[in-house]
């Protein structure tokens, strides 16, 4: 198999969110055929991203405005602390 049809099944199936099932329709190969070459492209994908992209923030401490100001993400990241605890067998929940 050729790697511009390796390349093209890793595409496809991120693109089109395409089962196993409709890739093997696609592209005439076997389930395992298709699994096998999607795990090598994407070990290569992986290798490469770790090589040539880098984060201006390596350490991750801080969060992009996009993100920050966006209610649809922030729900993910606004961790919002918790506190339990029985007196006298009443419940109470206290947010910090």
């Amino acid at each position: 198999m050729r790697i511009i049809e390796n390349m093209a099944m890793f595409l496809y199936i991120l693109a089109l969110g395409a089962s196993n099932r409709e890739v093997q329709g696609r592209f005439q190969y076997l389930g395992e055929t298709i699994n096998k070459y999607f795990k090598k492209v994407l070990k290569f994908v992986y290798m490469l991203i770790t090589d040539v992209v880098k984060s201006e923030d390596s350490e991750f401490q801080n969060t992009p405005l996009g993100i920050e100001i966006d209610p649809r993400y922030m729900l993910h990241f606004n961790v919002t602390l918790i506190y339990y605890c029985i007196i006298n067998g009443i419940n109470l929940f206290i947010f910090g």
